[in-house]
């Protein structure tokens, strides 16, 4: 007797527990909803209201908040529904078209990642001729090629059956049965799941890799250059006869020590900045596409796992728009105008190498190396680390093709030598 009445309260029990638990995740998932959405379109407004963000180089960062922005609205709302009620609740026509539109806009991030960091790699190897190479109408075709390989790769063989698509009316094994409903899921057959997979992340991730390791290369050459001409700088002003000199001046050898440490730190913050956008990258989509080339091998694989590794891609989408602007210079500028938190302090004075080497008209010290000199100046705008001007300027020098570097993050490229305009 007493144990009829204990089953009852115990099923009472387990369906407050799983009420309980549903709210939480619906709770956090919609979180995850209005954060990608709200960030995705916020920037995509930033960049087309600030005139100083209207560029070439930002037509691939709308172009990547537009596919995520795609992921929020879209995908985003009926995977959760998928999620909270086991099933899928819209209607049944609406199941491949949702399919379709997740496959693109999923791609489409990964594509547009990998031309953001073309565009930088341009930017980084030939800074003045990158006005010429990535030109609007070039950077405009990029961005087409990217989303009609997307469809391409969604659409057509979704609508074609190509992938094998079924929609197969199943009961919820995973939480525990209440008889056959159906369930919109992708099964996809291994040859489309390795081409797919292939054209939208392996060799896209291949291209990203890529690109940034040589970016990180440059980066520490810049830093390898930087310590050589603080050197020189140091050993001419103790060995070069000058004018009567600023008192700051004899300081010269412990700020040329700080100048080479503070770059040093740049290239640091160089290598740590690409670690995380790798990082963030592999974490959030390969093992979700491990996982589904292993899924069309063996369909072995857990529906409650692969939701939780389809989940993990969206939110890379999540994290593009806090990410990217977040080591952009033009972007932190602009939020200032809207945010205070985002504003800057103001521009410090000038340290005493930098006043040594304005006052100094030594022409030992004017024949030091140009292309260290010159690579100083790019790098002393290169990898924001808070207010600009942190860092000693030099005078203007003269400036040799290919002489002079360039930041990460900046989105055009330095001087305004070049006769063609600027998207």
């Amino acid at each position: 007797m007493e144990g009829d009445l204990g089953a009852p309260n115990a099923s009472v029990l387990g369906e407050h527990s799983l009420l309980v638990g549903s709210s939480w995740v619906a709770a956090f998932l919609c979180f995850i909803i209005l954060l990608t959405t709200a960030g995705n379109f916020l920037l995509i407004l930033l960049i087309v209201s600030q005139r100083s963000l209207r560029n070439t180089s930002n037509y691939f960062l709308v172009s990547l908040f537009m596919s995520d922005l795609m992921v929020g609205l879209v995908v985003m709302p009926p995977a959760m529904l998928n999620q909270l009620y086991g099933r899928w609740v819209l209607r049944g026509d609406f199941c491949s078209l949702w399919a379709s539109f997740d496959v693109m806009c999923c791609s489409a991030s990964i594509l547009n990642l990998c031309l953001i960091s073309l565009d930088r790699y341009l930017l980084i190897t030939s800074p003045l001729r990158y006005k010429l190479r990535m030109t609007s109408c070039r950077a405009l075709a990029l961005v087409l090629a990217a989303w009609a390989l997307a469809a391409l790769a969604s659409f057509l063989p979704i609508k074609m059956g190509w992938h094998e698509l079924e929609f197969q009316a199943q009961p919820l094994n995973v939480t525990g049965g209440r008889g056959d409903e159906e369930q919109c899921r992708l099964r996809v057959s291994l040859p489309y799941a390795l081409v797919a997979s292939c054209l939208t992340f392996f060799l896209p991730s291949a291209a990203i890799s890529f690109t940034y390791c040589r970016i990180l290369l440059a980066a520490r050459k810049q830093a390898v250059q930087v310590a050589s001409l603080a050197s020189n700088v140091a050993t001419a002003d103790e060995a070069t006869p000058q004018v009567p000199r600023a008192p700051s001046q004899p300081l010269a050898s412990s700020e040329s020590r700080r100048f080479t440490n503070k770059h040093s730190k740049k290239a640091l913050k160089a290598s740590l900045t690409l670690g995380i956008l790798l990082g963030m990258f592999f974490v959030a989509w390969l093992p979700f596409f491990v996982t589904n080339v292993a899924q069309a091998v063996c369909d072995c694989v857990p529906a409650g796992f692969f939701d939780v590794l389809t989940w993990l891609g969206y939110c890379n989408s999540t994290m593009n728009p806090i990410i990217y602007p977040l080591f952009m210079r033009d972007f932190k500028r602009a939020m200032g105008k809207f945010l205070p938190c985002c504003r800057r302090p103001a521009e410090p004075r000038p340290s005493a190498i930098s006043l040594s080497m304005r006052n100094s008209n030594s022409a030992a010290r004017a024949a030091t190396s140009l292309k260290n000199v010159l690579t100083l100046q790019a790098e002393t705008d290169s990898m924001d680390s808070g207010a600009p001007g942190s860092e000693p300027r030099l005078p203007p020098a003269p400036r040799g093709p290919g002489a002079r570097s360039v930041s990460l993050w900046d989105t055009e490229p330095p001087g305004t030598e070049l006769s063609t305009p600027v998207a």
